[in-house]
């Protein structure tokens, strides 16, 4: 009870400051967002890593947002990253977050039609992201996950069916996971979410423009990835299953700032998922 009472006391207080901060971005514009990007609460399945190798796929024909997201760490590894995934359960689920969240941002544009701006989502294992986790692979006794990705990299570029390679990348990534506590889980995922939210300031312009298609499309990926990850949580600790529901709310609220991943405009904002980042952090902080 003492620990519920001191979920519930942490969430009311942050209710206040998110609902402050919202109202003070929908005023000033980016500002907001760049502010919320400091509060370090931060973000883990496709190969991504922005800073990592989104600058690799990005520079292959994205908009020219995609260099300038490399430049600032697009969140992947940039701000939302502070830790050695080697020994850091939550900094190596983060980062396999990134990966599926591309995996996802890939399937969906796929899936559409939207086969060019899928590529840029299929990543090689040779990509940074890939390449930082490779340490953490070989700490862990894990095997990594280079020939799937590759095998899915080939498949989508010569225009072959993709199922099966989709599907074993998915599963290689999975099979990578730690077995982790609800509380470092949630520390993960409410780091993704921030760095969806960074990934949505660099693609959204302040009048809600998309200007950057590929860091859009990756902030979508990352909250997909991220409501995945929590689906797959299984526990009978009441205090936990209402931490868990909580971070499924938020993330539900905060893809509703998305119009589609091939939209032109968006009247989402980065405020609600920086918002939505914070009050995972706290859910989980309150199980600690």
């Amino acid at each position: 009870m003492k620990q519920r009472l001191k979920l519930i006391t942490s969430l009311s207080t942050l209710a206040l400051t998110s609902a402050l901060a919202v109202s003070a971005w929908a005023g000033e514009g980016e500002g907001e967002g760049e502010g919320a990007e400091g509060e370090d609460a931060a973000s883990i399945l496709a190969p991504g890593g922005e800073s990592e190798g989104e600058s690799e796929s990005e520079g292959e024909g994205e908009s020219e947002g995609e260099g300038e997201s490399e430049s600032e760490g697009e969140g992947e590894g940039g701000a939302a990253s502070n830790g050695d995934p080697a020994t850091d359960d939550a900094e190596y689920l983060y980062r396999l977050g990134l990966a599926q969240g591309h995996l996802i941002a890939f399937r969906e544009l796929h899936d559409s039609g939207e086969t060019e701006m899928a590529l840029g989502h299929a990543k090689h294992p040779e990509s940074e992201l890939y390449a930082e986790l490779s340490p953490a692979f070989k700490a862990r006794s894990k095997s990594g996950f280079a020939d799937e990705l590759a095998a899915l990299a080939i498949a989508a570029t010569s225009g072959d069916e993709i199922d099966s390679a989709y599907n074993a990348a998915t599963a290689a990534v999975a099979a990578n996971f730690p077995d982790a506590s609800v509380a470092t889980l949630l520390m993960a995922v409410s780091k993704i979410v921030t760095t969806a939210g960074d990934e949505f300031d660099i693609g959204v312009d302040d009048d809600g423009t998309i200007t950057n298609a590929h860091e859009y499309q990756d902030a979508y990926g990352f909250l997909n990835a991220s409501r995945a990850i929590l689906a797959s949580v299984q526990t009978n600790d009441v205090t936990e299953s209402e931490a868990i529901a909580i971070a499924q709310e938020q993330i539900t609220t905060a893809l509703e700032q998305f119009d589609g991943l091939t939209a032109d405009t968006t009247d989402g904002a980065p405020a609600f998922l920086y918002g939505a980042a914070a009050r995972i952090e706290i859910a989980a902080l309150g199980l600690s």
